[in-house]
């Protein structure tokens, strides 16, 4: 049995797969940050690397826009900071549900919203198939300001596969 399942099978009430494992994630690309910009120009969603700073929170909580019925979660926020530039990147992470009501629409509103980044990306990766159309989640409004990107976990770890140098990834 691996490490990880071991350390989440001692939580006392019921398993935070989705939590757990987006910590993991976080963790790793956090350690790993030549992997995370190698994995993101990997699937273009970035073209440059000169970042100077990368910053990668957990579960921040933004409060609701005025449209919005409560406030938004991602799972995991990357800022990559340049020089002269910042950009924001919204993940949203999928491993035993689906996505919440709207969830990836004010996600999506959120990052218009946020006044600082040059670049503005969702990604939305999931475990199973669940796919999505951009045009249903980034109104016409959205769609010049921010790139959204649908991966599978699967590709992740194709990826990983292929970083043996890193004992992490391996």
């Amino acid at each position: 049995m691996s490490l990880f399942k071991n350390l989440l099978n001692l939580h006392s009430s019921s398993k935070p797969l989705e939590d757990f494992f987006t910590e993991i994630i976080a963790y790793f690309l956090s350690i790993n940050t030549d992997i995370l910009i190698d994995w993101l120009k990997y699937h273009s969603i970035i073209s440059e690397e000169n970042y100077i700073n990368i910053n990668i929170l957990t579960q921040k909580y933004y409060e609701p826009l005025d449209n919005h019925d409560y406030g938004s979660q991602p799972d995991i926020v990357i800022e990559l900071t340049s020089e002269t530039n910042t950009d924001v990147i919204l993940i949203e992470s999928k491993i035993a549900a689906t996505e919440g009501d709207r969830q990836l629409q004010r996600y999506a509103e959120i990052l218009s919203n946020l006044s600082y980044p040059k670049r503005r990306s969702l990604i939305y990766i999931t475990r199973d198939y669940d796919p999505k159309e951009s045009k249903k989640i980034l109104p016409d409004s959205l769609c010049t300001k921010i790139s959204f990107h649908q991966l599978r976990w699967y590709q992740f770890h194709s990826y990983l596969t292929k970083k043996d140098s890193d004992i992490f990834a391996k």
